[in-house]
Formats: C-alpha cells, structure tokens, sequence
C-alpha cells in the first residue's frame, strides 16, 4: 500500500487521519515509531506538545484535500477550526456542474507552446488594460475579449499547459499576471464543471477587467498585503470594486455576466467578504467560482513574500473555509479541477529527488508525471527526464517512489521560468520519457 503523504498544521489534525511523519525525528518524542491513528482529541494535544505541523498518510487514513477522499470527510468543520473561528457556517445550494462535458484533446507537449505564446498575449493585453487607465484613455474591452476568448479554447483543449504557465513569477506577477493567473485557475474549474463557452468566456473577461478600480488607488497601497492594512486602508483598498463598477458599467463590449463577476468576486459565502456582504446563493454562481480562484492565488502568490504556499498547504488552508467563506462543493470542486499538485508544482519525491510536475493523471491524481530535476543532493541534472508515477512505482533498488510532499516556487533554486525554456524550448524532448 503506498504511502501518499501530505503535509498539515497540528490545529489542523482531525480524528481518523494516520500520522506517518513528524517535524523533527520521531526518537526526540515519546511517539510509536512507525506511526500511529488519531483516535481522540488527546492525540492531537499531545502532538501539539511537540510539533508545529505533521504528515499524514490518506492512504490509511482521513484527508482533508485529497480529492479521492473528500467524499468520505464530515461535512463540518474539525472541532478545533470551530473553536478557533467566530464565523457563521452557511449552507448554500449545491452547484450545478455537467462534469466530462470537455475531453482533453492535446498533449501538454503539444500545446505548451501555444501556451507560452497566449500566456504572453494575455499579460500583454492586462498591461493594456493598464496603461489606457494610466493615460485615461478608453478600457480596450473588445481587443481584449479576442485574446481572453483564444485562452478559453486552448484550456479546454488541455488545462495542464496552461496551470504550468501560472509558476511563472516575473517582475511584472502582481502587476499584470495576477489577473492573469486567476483566469486560468477559473477557467480550468469552469472547465471542470461544463460550463457553457459563452460563461467561460464571460468568466474569464471578468476576472481579467476586476482589477480595473485599483487604478484609483495609491500605488504605496497597492503594495501593501491586505493583512498588514489598518482599518482606514482596508476600505480604501476595498473601494477598488466600486471604482471598477464606475469605469465598466458603460461599456458597451462587456457583458452584464462578466460586470458582475467584478461586482462581486469578492463576496464569501458567511457574509465576510465585500464590498455588500452578500451570503451563500445571493453571490452570483461564476463569483464564487471567480472568488475561490482568486483567493488561492493570493496564498500562491502572496504580494509582499519571496515564496507563497505551497499548492497541497494552500489547497489544506481554504479546505478550512469549508461553508464559511466558500461552500463545501465549491471547494471540494475546484481540488478535483486543478489537483493537489497542479502541473508546474514543484515536489519532492521519495528519493529526496526534486521534480516538477507536468500532467496530471486523473485516476491518481496523487501519482501524476513528473519532470526530474534535482539530484537528492540538489543538484540540477544536466537533463531533465519524465517520469510517470503510474507506471514507475518503484526505484531500480526496489524502493516505493512517490511524491512526499509539494514545495513553494522557488524553492533549491528551481525556477520555473528557466526550467520551462530549458524543457520546452530546446531539443529535450517528451519522449525521452520512462
């Protein structure tokens, strides 16, 4: 039986998870071993004690992201997440999706070049955008439709080319590719549930022009985490949303859907979010789906941090949102849609190997293909080859290979710039693959 490990917070333990790992050496603790059931509320005190954080096994025991799982997790939030929160838990209605309504009809190896092109048509058309409000020249809303259009039929065809794309940090990432990035994270859950073109489409055309209201603000604002904020920043800043309704509402190239997805991405589920508070199914269906996208960047991409959450730590952090800022089906949904390790994630492997993923595997989605990187001494290889966790379970010494846990971008110097021109830019081919 593999062991499929994930990384969680004591606070974050549950009853029935299997803890397989500690932060520090098992021999430093008065813990079994071999690793051990929660079986109650004790087991976790006890492990406070000791440790910051644990690994589980969900082979062996609850998970609280891994998709196969989820359906066998309580609907409720764990006994110490309502201790710790004041919030409301509200129930919405359940969304409607028409799931393998769309079938991958390209290889990531196909298409990554079509998506390194439209990737940089988008940021471009996003810096556009920005320099019209500079100047106080009209928004180009229809030139951009043609290039967020183009990016919806390339997702469709293949969502993994483009979720690599979203590693990319450059100078420019909260300048242009935040709106960018949290397109394609939409737009692949939108893809996920089957949507229709026409609401991908508008979809994609809201969250791209949402971030039109920050040009009123003052750039010392902008550059500053909403958390960090006072109480006078944070309504400032919060008042980007009405700016961007004022600027929008007469355009004639945007539709109501796409205007409302501005108006409204903001919005949680309790009645915590902004800018009117709104609750559970008042919040327009693509809002929600544009607001999960949106939220889950900024742990990825945080504004002021070298490195963000790692993908399986920030997909744990919004599980604990569960019918507090966003419903229970929503997050469970857009865990199946992107994975816990998005293609372009950075892991490490059993080996103490790095690698990166490339493709997801829908049947496993915790055994995915992989581009190996890094030695177990971090050091780079002189070239990279795939490898499908499906197919290669074990080393050449027998070992079980597996992917231990997902790591922040960036991290041992693994840029995914430069491995995406190395990889996908020179002659170093896919099927070079075992």
């Amino acid at each position: 039986m593999p062991l499929d490990q994930i990384k969680v917070d004591i606070d974050d333990l549950a009853l029935g998870m299997y803890v397989s790992r500690l932060d520090r050496p098992w021999i430093e603790t008065p813990f079994p071993l071999q690793g051990y059931y929660i079986k109650e509320t004790q087991d976790i005190t006890n492990l406070r004690t000791y440790c910051s954080y644990v690994y589980i096994d969900i082979r062996r025991g609850k998970s609280p992201v891994d998709p196969v799982f989820l359906e066998n997790l309580d609907s409720t939030v764990t006994t110490s997440n309502m201790a710790k929160s004041k919030k409301r838990i509200v129930a919405a209605k359940k969304l409607k999706a028409r799931k393998g309504l769309y079938k991958l009809t390209s290889s990531p190896a196909k298409e990554v070049k079509n998506a390194s092109k439209l990737h940089e048509m988008a940021m471009l058309a996003s810096s556009y955008i920005d320099h019209a409000l500079k100047n106080h020249t009209a928004i180009p809303v229809a030139e951009t439709k043609k290039v967020v259009f183009q990016l919806v039929e390339n997702v469709i065809k293949n969502p993994d080319a483009y979720l690599w794309l979203t590693k990319i940090k450059n100078k420019d990432a909260h300048l242009y590719g935040q709106s960018v990035r949290v397109t394609i994270w939409a737009i692949s859950l939108g893809r996920h549930l089957g949507l229709s073109r026409e609401a991908l489409n508008n979809l994609a055309m809201g969250i791209m022009m949402s971030g039109v209201g920050k040009s009123e603000l003052p750039e010392e604002l902008l550059n500053k985490d909403p958390s960090d904020m006072n109480i006078d920043e944070l309504e400032q800043f919060q008042d980007h949303v009405k700016h961007a309704v004022r600027l929008l509402k007469n355009n004639t190239d945007l539709e109501s859907q796409a205007l409302g997805i501005v108006m409204n991405m903001h919005e949680r589920n309790d009645g915590t979010g902004y800018p009117r508070g709104l609750m559970g199914n008042d919040i327009p269906y693509l809002a929600k789906l544009a607001g999960i996208a949106s939220a889950y960047d900024e742990l990825t991409f945080p504004v002021n941090s070298e490195f963000g959450l790692s993908p399986s730590d920030a997909i744990a952090k919004l599980y604990r949102t569960i019918n507090q800022a966003f419903q229970k089906d929503l997050v469970e949904e857009f865990i199946q849609a992107i994975g816990i390790y998005p293609a372009g994630t950075l892991v490490e492997l059993s080996t103490s190997e790095t690698a990166m993923v490339l493709e997801q595997n829908p049947e496993r989605r915790l055994r995915p293909k992989v581009l190996l990187l890094l030695d177990s001494e971090k050091r780079m290889y002189r070239k990279f080859k795939t490898i499908d966790l499906m197919k290669k379970e074990n080393t050449a010494e027998g070992l079980r290979l597996e992917i231990t846990y997902s790591l922040p971008i960036g991290s041992y110097g693994a840029d995914p710039e430069m491995i995406y021109e190395k990889a996908f830019t020179s002659r170093w081919s896919f099927s070079r693959a075992s």
